[in-house]
Parts: C-alpha cells; structure tokens; sequence
C-alpha cells in the first residue's frame, strides 16, 4: 500500500457573485472554500524538511484568495467547487485527488449553511493542459522529490 500525504484548507473566506437570481448575483456574497488534496509518494519529513517536497499552499490560497472573486458571476456553487479542484489539479503530477468544498452561509440565513464538495481525480496518463478553469497566467513550479 502506498503512503499518502493530505493537505486541507478550510473555511478560506471569499466573496463572490453567485446564485440562481440576478438579484442574488448582483452583490458580492461570502462564501467558504476548503481544499484537499491527496498527494503519492510522500517523503520521510523527519528527515525533509524542505518545501519542495510539498505544495506551495500558500501559493494556493493567495490564487484562490485573487483569482476567485475576479470571475465572471456564477449560478451555481457547484460551477466554483469545480473549477478549484480542477485548478488544484494542476499544481504537481503528485496530487492524486483534488477535493474542493464551497460553503455558502447566506442560503439559510443565520440557522446554517449549504455545502457542495466535488472531488477530481488526477488522469496521470494524459499531459496537465491548462483547462481555462481559472485564468492563471504563471503556473506554479511542480515540487519534485
């Protein structure tokens, strides 16, 4: 059995234009966004201690902290759940899976909160294109062991 590496952000406070009316797309409305990814082949940190063994979160965070907000409204949560695990996808050839969760507070008022979570599978048979998911410009370097 292979080791695995978990890496989780969550509850990342975003603002966005999002819902099925235009009145609920036309304000920017809180949204909470976690990320997990699983990644192969994990190093013996004792021992490496470097973050090029890893990935870069940091460099997750302040993508989906910038880029996010930045597109075009959206109808569905789901649409945003996908394209953050799609992007995620595309940050090394170690990442297996790529969960995003989008939690939106405002749906239920103050009693609660609707979450969607879609879950990406890495396809390491076929090169990593940019899949137009999230405008990045500068891809990040892939962390090799």
């Amino acid at each position: 059995m292979n080791d695995r590496h978990i890496i989780r952000i969550e509850d990342l406070a975003v603002s966005m234009r999002v819902g099925v009316s235009d009145t609920e797309r036309a304000y920017p409305q809180p949204l909470l966004i976690g990320v997990t990814l699983e990644l192969v082949d994990p190093p013996h940190f004792a021992d490496h201690d470097d973050l090029r063994h890893t990935i870069d979160y940091e460099s997750l965070i302040g993508h989906l902290r910038d880029t996010l907000p930045g597109l075009p409204p959206m109808h569905l949560i789901e649409t945003i759940a996908d394209k953050v695990a799609r992007f995620a996808l595309t940050l090394s050839r170690r990442i297996l899976t790529a969960e995003a969760v989008v939690k939106k507070p405002s749906v239920l008022g103050p009693s609660g909160l609707v979450s969607v979570a879609i879950k990406r599978q890495a396809d390491h048979a076929h090169p990593r294109q940019s899949l137009g998911v999230l405008d990045h410009s500068t891809k990040p370097a892939e962390r090799a062991l």
